[in-house]
């Protein structure tokens, strides 16, 4: 039997480009290696799970066209980056101190004309988003699988992007009435699992044939960040105004990179240290904040993806030779 292939998206804003350019690399390779130009990511992987700006890339993956085919490709997904990230971060006229940088409004907008009144359940494969309720103190799981399964929690997909998108002091929480009669207070999923990898390896388990991490194949996508480091000297007098900015970054860098640490050496304990691809640029370069949607912001996000997608070429088109003949020998059916 094949192994199960799980794609893992991290979180950051505009910062997803260079996820979405690396995921276009992938794509091209995935096309030259099946001999099918109309390849598409979603062909290739048996669940695809995303925090932040990844469930909205998983979103575009996953949703199907009239034909149950996949709608966009990776190129235009990169493009919807290009063509609505000015239109999302857009500036509130008088930006209060003590709310929310942006109101969600043109989010919204966005996801109603991509995605319409899907459901989660409408995708074409197992999904996973990420979100974290403030009123039960529990961290949030959408997906597709249990949407099909129970019509309660199949939840319209522009609600469970918005939830898992809801960065604190960027957007305001997600509050929507669920149809089981139950109001959540929704934030973003980066503030627990900004890499999602390990929650979506643990739901390719609970998938038919997946006994173990040793059934699958796993590319957890990260994206830029940033290496410099904070001495001693620097940080010995800072108080609350100085940490605030380097703290919220160490904080998701940590988390990260424990997540990686893990599943390195989970894959290590079972000999399949080859089946799990991690891929991210690390650079001591001044990098644009997540919201920095000014041209020159979503240019130098550009080539940092393409600086990656270079880099990390031979394991993509490995990746991706690995992938077709995995799905050669598929019979894997949501």
């Amino acid at each position: 039997m094949s192994k199960k292939k799980v794609l893992a998206i991290d979180g950051g804003g505009m910062k997803g480009i260079v996820s979405a350019v690396l995921l276009r690399s992938l794509e091209d390779r995935l096309q030259y290696h099946s001999n099918n130009y109309k390849a598409r990511i979603a062909d290739y992987f048996d669940l695809i799970a995303g925090t932040s700006t990844g469930s909205i890339l998983t979103a575009l993956y996953l949703f199907p066209n009239e034909r149950g085919e996949s709608k966009f490709s990776a190129k235009e997904v990169l493009e919807s980056y290009y063509e609505y990230g000015e239109y999302i971060f857009k500036r509130q006229k008088f930006y209060p101190f003590w709310g929310p940088k942006y109101t969600n409004k043109y989010l919204e907008e966005m996801l109603l004309k991509y995605f319409g009144d899907a459901t989660l359940g409408s995708l074409r494969k197992p999904c996973l988003m990420t979100s974290y309720d403030t009123t039960t103190r529990s961290a949030v799981f959408f997906n597709s699988v249990t949407g099909r399964k129970d019509e309660n929690r199949n939840y319209l997909l522009r609600d469970a992007i918005l939830a898992s998108t809801a960065a604190p002091t960027y957007f305001p929480p997600s509050c929507f009435h669920a149809k089981d009669n139950c109001y959540n207070c929704l934030i973003d999923g980066g503030v627990f699992a900004n890499n999602p990898t390990l929650c979506a390896l643990i739901e390719a388990m609970k998938l038919p044939g997946c006994d173990g991490i040793g059934d699958t194949i796993c590319l957890s996508v990260g994206n830029v960040k940033n290496t410099k480091s904070y001495t001693y000297q620097k940080v010995r007098r800072f108080g609350l105004l100085q940490w605030a900015v380097p703290i919220f970054d160490i904080l998701m860098d940590a988390s990260e990179q424990t997540v990686d640490y893990q599943l390195k050496k989970i894959y290590k304990s079972v000999n399949h240290q080859q089946y799990y691809y991690r891929m991210v640029l690390n650079t001591e370069e001044e990098i644009p904040k997540m919201d920095d949607c000014s041209k020159e912001a979503v240019h130098k996000l550009t080539l940092y993806g393409e600086k990656l997608a270079n880099r990390e070429k031979y394991r993509i088109d490995e990746l991706a030779k690995r992938l077709v003949m995995e799905k050669d020998n598929d019979n894997f059916v949501f």
